[in-house]
């Protein structure tokens, strides 16, 4: 069964994927292809990424196609419609979200040690959601695990990224 608004949510949802999904297949492109040091085709490290776009790419077409056979395309939003989307809290969830994984690409990723900045990021992000879930701040047990799994988390990624992958990071 679909719904006219589901449809609709499709049609948008559907655009964006696939943009998504292009996006990633360029950025992995990009990524280096290690050939001094004689790596499998198979094994560089953008053949991942760019896997997973290739398939976000295909899912958000497919959804494109769907929700324009069922008319998802005859968006006839109202303007009220409109402001009581964008204040929904869903909308902003997902603007703080955006908000705070821009920060970390933009700010701290290019200027801060990698071992430093994702921990960093990992901690705001779990704080800012669970503030977000219950309407305030986290107790001081909540913030201390959010601390201890940034931390843990954070070294894990570098150590995987750089001593499995060999991924140069960015100030490690």
């Amino acid at each position: 069964m679909s719904s006219p608004a589901m449809n609709k949510a499709d049609f948008i949802s559907s655009i964006i994927l696939t943009l998504f999904g292009i996006g990633i297949i360029i950025e992995s492109l990009r990524l280096p292809r290690l050939e001094n040091l004689n790596i499998n085709a198979y094994t560089v490290p953008g053949i991942v990424p760019g896997f997973l776009g290739l398939f976000l790419t295909i899912a958000g077409l497919f959804i494109f196609i769907r929700s324009i056979r069922r008319g998802g395309y005859k968006l006839s939003i109202s303007s009220g419609q409109m402001t009581g989307w964008l204040g929904s809290a869903m909308v902003k969830r997902t603007a703080i979200t955006i908000a705070i994984t821009m920060a970390y690409a933009i700010l701290l990723f290019p200027n801060v040690p990698f071992w430093l900045a994702t921990p960093l990021f990992i901690f705001v992000f779990v704080v800012a959601t669970e503030a977000m879930k219950y309407g305030r701040l986290p107790d001081p047990v909540r913030l201390l695990t959010a601390l201890v799994l940034a931390i843990v988390a954070g070294l894990v990624i570098n150590y995987v990224f750089q001593d499995l992958f060999f991924v140069r990071l960015p100030g490690g």
